[in-house]
């Protein structure tokens, strides 16, 4: 049997699934990972062990959230910060610290500092949006990721309102995973760097739940993100996601 050209593959835009005659568009590609990552509602508790030089700082929460509307509530658990809360809705950030019995907002450029001191600002940790949405994509060729066979996907926003101009993943040919994510700004600048640790399975879809974060404009500095006991599509109620809710 012959094999496809490359120029196919490059040019088209279109790959074989499992080795069967059926084609994907980079674009269908996009949509298979939305189907593993995105939800309608989730829950978990959560694990940020943030790696600075030679100190480790640990974070734990837990988190409900809404894809519609962008919603999600934090509270944290670990005892320096404990009753520490945040809210987002949409791209509009609040934190209730407790000592204080204050609420302090945070939107535009700031939700991409760095959440709790980690390596993930505060779009990667609550965005819940699908990428599809988001980027214009093309397949630009395969490789092997630890062991994984990946296509590589080169993604360019199509949208002004996404934490990162360009993004570079390697994702698994039979699971719909990406095992990594180079995320870029506008100038070409490597930004982060994401590495999927660990996935599980959840019913049908495949999602990951340890993920290594690396900011490359800090120097000695990674984040390691956990998830446990994820629910997903559970019912939450509509005032869960408010400033009145945020205070109690």
């Amino acid at each position: 049997m012959k094999k496809l050209p490359i120029l196919i593959l490059l040019l088209g835009c279109s790959c074989l699934l499992n080795g069967q005659n059926i084609f994907l568009t980079g674009l269908e590609l996009l949509q298979k990972i939305d189907e593993n990552e995105f939800y309608q509602t989730i829950e978990y508790s959560g694990t940020m062990t943030i790696h600075i030089d030679d100190q480790l700082r640990t974070k734990k929460m837990m988190t409900q959230a809404r894809s519609e509307g962008n919603k999600a509530l934090v509270e944290f658990t670990n005892p320096e910060d404990y009753g520490t809360k945040y809210l987002m809705i949409e791209d509009e950030l609040w934190i209730y610290f407790p000592s204080e019995e204050e609420v302090v907002k945070i939107s535009g450029h700031m939700l991409k500092e760095g959440m709790m001191g980690s390596d993930f600002s505060y779009e990667d940790a609550l965005e819940a949006n699908k990428i599809a949405e988001k980027y214009e994509v093309e397949i630009a060729g395969q490789d092997t990721l630890n062991g994984h066979a990946c296509w590589v996907l080169k993604l360019n926003a199509k949208v002004k309102d996404v934490p990162y101009y360009s993004r570079k993943m390697w994702v698994d040919q039979e699971l719909f995973i990406p095992w990594k994510e180079e995320m870029y700004a506008k100038s070409g600048r490597l930004l982060k760097e994401m590495n999927v640790l660990e996935i599980e399975k959840f019913g049908t879809r495949y999602f990951p739940v340890k993920s290594e974060m690396v900011n490359k404009l800090r120097k000695n500095s990674k984040t390691v993100f956990e998830l446990e006991n994820i629910s997903f599509d559970v019912n939450l109620p509509d005032n869960m996601f408010s400033l009145r809710y945020l205070q109690h």
